[in-house]
């Protein structure tokens, strides 16, 4: 992970630890058919072993891609995007899915 990677990681983590993010309707739906909770969730971004940058996302901002493990041990790859208002950086979490292999 290139010092981009993990600063994007911090980002994230910091987001989530003080509450500014926002979860999209897909990726509830993805969370929901996947069988996952919240605190999966939290494992991969806290145990995360790859982060890349994915590009730009549709609204422009810098989506990234995030590997880590579920509370069970199972890989799992989430999409977010890194953005910003008025009280600071925010995080979007766009979708979640299984790393292959992993498939329930």
């Amino acid at each position: 992970m290139d010092a981009k990677a993990r600063k994007a990681l911090r980002t994230i983590q910091d987001c989530v630890a003080s509450g500014r993010y926002i979860v999209l309707a897909h990726f509830v739906q993805r969370m929901d058919v996947r069988g996952l909770f919240w605190p999966d969730i939290q494992a991969v971004i806290d145990s995360a072993q790859v982060v890349r940058d994915d590009g730009p996302d549709r609204l422009r901002r810098v989506k990234w891609r995030v590997r880590g493990r579920t509370t069970d041990r199972l890989d799992l790859e989430i999409v977010c995007a890194l953005d910003r208002d008025q009280r600071g950086n925010l995080t979007v979490f766009i979708t979640a899915y299984w790393d292959r292999g992993n498939r329930r």
